[in-house]
């Protein structure tokens, strides 16, 4: 039974990403300029002659992006000087709703650079995983002037290659740099580990205070620990923010916070295996049962969609594994 069990697992995890690739394909909407803006941004010179353009990017609409921001290059010191356009994606690859994230481009002595503008903007269908908890200060610390302080993996699952990130500003606000930490290989669940954002030590003297600090990190795998070294597959669509997402065992549910980014609330959806031909499956949102809820089964996969009204929400998805 075991074996047909994680045999049904995986044929379910490949439709899953299958579902993943088409739905990421067909998800377009037209998307408003106004939303993304560079709202800020600066050059500096460094000890080497290299240029510095720094700035960040806002995301004032309602669905996550990725970014890219480009910077028009030109050789001064060719006979006929030539321009060319490099392209780099914000320090944070996805900026949530109502966020944003820092960019730096550091280009040689003998270029000279345009203004920062934005090249390309793409939606990212997925919620966000409340699954790191940052704890720091936001003033400098130590002979370097860095953004320090730990990050906390607050999940059920491990997360890969953390990079913190932030803006450093002087006593008037005016932005100095961008900084970002090296790479934090894993955090495993309950994990917290130290980080350090270095700016550039010409300007470190005259940082007063961190702003934007964020974070960066590779999408979550889809799986979730069931116990006795058990996995089930995973999809879930919303565009909200998802908090304690997790598998109680005693009541055999998902249960997790939620918030939809859009004040007037919206739908989700959510695939996993289906164990059985009698598996029973229900919501409960803020303790009550959710008869709105749509539960359809195709012999492999159970699909549950249904709609979250604004505000904060705790669902309860029950019958995920038994029959």
């Amino acid at each position: 039974m075991l074996h047909v069990e994680v045999r049904l697992l995986f044929i379910v995890s490949l439709v899953i990403v299958s579902f993943w690739a088409i739905h990421s394909l067909i998800f377009v909407h037209a998307y408003a300029d106004n939303s993304v803006t560079i709202i800020e941004q600066r050059k500096f010179r460094d000890s080497d002659g290299n240029q510095n353009v720094i700035g960040v990017v806002d995301n004032n609409g309602k669905v996550p992006v990725a970014v890219l921001v480009g910077l028009n290059i030109t050789n001064k010191h060719i006979a006929t000087p030539s321009t060319t356009t490099i392209k780099e994606p914000t320090f944070g690859r996805t900026i949530y709703p109502y966020g944003g994230a820092p960019f730096k481009f550091v280009i040689g002595p003998e270029q000279s650079a345009s203004e920062a503008f934005i090249t390309n903007i793409k939606q990212i269908p997925a919620p966000y995983y409340n699954l790191l908890r940052l704890n720091y200060s936001n003033m400098p610390q130590g002979n370097d002037r860095s953004l320090t302080g730990t990050a906390k993996n607050i999940g059920p699952f491990d997360i890969h290659n953390v990079i913190v990130y932030a803006s450093a500003h002087d006593k008037n606000g005016m932005q100095l740099d961008s900084v970002r930490s090296n790479i934090i290989p894993t955090i495993k669940p309950g994990q917290e580990v130290a980080f350090a954002a270095k700016p550039y030590p010409g300007i470190k003297s005259e940082i007063l205070y961190y702003s934007c600090a964020g974070f960066d990190l590779n999408a979550p795998i889809s799986t979730l620990d069931v116990g006795k070294g058990q996995f089930i597959a995973y999809d879930l669509r919303a565009l909200a923010r998802i908090s304690d997402f997790r598998y109680d065992n005693a009541t055999d549910s998902i249960n997790f916070g939620i918030t939809y980014y859009s004040p007037s609330g919206g739908p989700l959806d959510l695939k996993i295996p289906q164990v059985s031909e009698k598996q029973s499956v229900s919501v409960t949102m803020d303790g009550k049962l959710y008869n709105q809820a749509s539960i359809k089964m195709d012999g492999k996969t159970v699909s549950i969609n249904f709609f979250v009204p604004p505000e904060d929400h705790q669902i309860r998805i029950k019958g995920i594994k038994s029959s």
